[in-house]
């Protein structure tokens, strides 16, 4: 919830999210659980779900570290439900797009950069 914390109960802050998906929607290769996911448990909390057709959790992709867990914050999925909060999805593609253009134009290193920068160096060729 991190940022979003602060700003639910001010209804006139739009609270947009993104979430990745790896490949792309149909590609199989995704962690867009708000997405494509339906609602289940999973280590104890209800939230939206990556599963197959028989309930089993689906492994999910993202080229992202810490962004391939199979669900989301019970949180993420109250504020979708309630539409407080509007989800986006973009690829591992776009997130290097955003990360180059981030890190050019500002100078920022998203999250705590020394997690992020070898897969970005490796996937970016640098």
């Amino acid at each position: 919830m991190g940022l979003f914390h602060e700003f639910v109960e001010d209804k006139d802050v739009g609270l947009i999210g993104v979430e990745a998906v790896g490949y792309g929607l149909d590609s199989g290769k995704h962690a867009a659980t708000l997405t494509k996911g339906d609602v289940g448990v999973l280590d104890r909390a209800m939230s939206y779900l990556l599963r197959d057709e028989d309930g089993q959790i689906i492994e999910p992709h993202s080229i992202s570290a810490g962004l391939d867990y199979p669900g989301v914050g019970s949180e993420h999925s109250f504020l979708k439900d309630l539409g407080r909060a509007k989800y986006y999805s973009i690829t591992d593609q776009q997130a290097l797009e955003a990360f180059k253009r981030l890190s050019r134009l500002e100078g920022i290193i998203r999250g705590r950069g020394d997690k992020d920068v070898h897969t970005a160096i490796n996937h970016l060729q640098v």
